[in-house]
């Protein structure tokens, strides 16, 4: 089996989805060189509330708007560090696990010692990965060597080629776009990851799906998240 590669946005709080993802991969490429959006989850993602869910959002500049993600820096104005935190404890802090857990997330949210968007990504990101027991490869997109006009299918083909992969990853929003004959020319196999959503116990009556991932960590621990991320996606 050849050098499998996942290539994602460093969102977040990322979802459980992007966890399934990326476990399967050998490789995960940080996609920092992308344009950052407004109301997308590079820099918001949901949490769970008694009242079903809301969302944690980062009120980063509309300056930033089509900027590439490593060159976006977090508001100057702190307040919603403290706000996120104070959401976090308030639906999670009698969640069964939070304890266990919490400390990194109060130390990140007291100290409010990053000042660019990805960095404060790749730190939950790295964090969960340890969580999860995820241990891929990682290499940022800015630090290979490509073509700043490329996009979509060109441009993930050029990454996996850069990194030496020989199959590669994508969503299933991939197949509205990919052309996959380009990867079949470069002896690159096309895997497309189906996310299956499952049940958990969460903190509150109901089910809400596609919450964050600390959701997961908070509810089951990380030895029964482990278990769902690495069994709960087909390929």
């Amino acid at each position: 089996m050849g050098r499998t590669v996942a290539i994602h946005q460093p969102n977040y709080l990322p979802w459980i989805g992007f966890f399934q993802k990326v476990a399967r991969a050998e490789i995960f490429v940080i996609l920092d060189v992308a344009k950052f959006t407004k109301n997308g989850v590079i820099h918001r993602n949901k949490i769970r509330t008694k009242e079903g869910w809301t969302w944690l959002t980062i009120p980063v500049e509309n300056k930033y708007k089509g900027v590439a993600i490593k060159d976006v820096c977090l508001p100057k104005d702190r307040k919603w560090w403290g706000k996120h935190w104070r959401l976090i404890i308030g639906n999670y802090g009698k969640a069964k696990y939070f304890t266990e857990y919490k400390d990194f997330f109060e130390e990140m949210y007291s100290e409010k010692r990053y000042t660019r968007l990805q960095d404060i990504n790749e730190a939950i990101i790295f964090y969960l990965f340890e969580c999860f027991e995820i241990h891929p490869e990682i290499i940022r997109s800015c630090e290979l060597n490509l073509d700043p006009s490329l996009a979509k299918t060109d441009l993930n083909l050029e990454i996996v080629k850069e990194v030496d992969g020989d199959v590669y990853i994508s969503g299933m929003g991939g197949k509205k776009y990919m052309d996959e004959e380009k990867f079949k020319k470069e002896g690159i196999e096309v895997k497309y990851f189906e996310f299956k959503p499952f049940e958990y116990p969460q903190r509150w009556t109901g089910f809400e799906p596609f919450m964050s991932a600390i959701d997961l960590l908070f509810n089951v621990g990380g030895e029964r998240a482990r278990e769902l991320i690495k069994g709960g996606a087909n390929l």
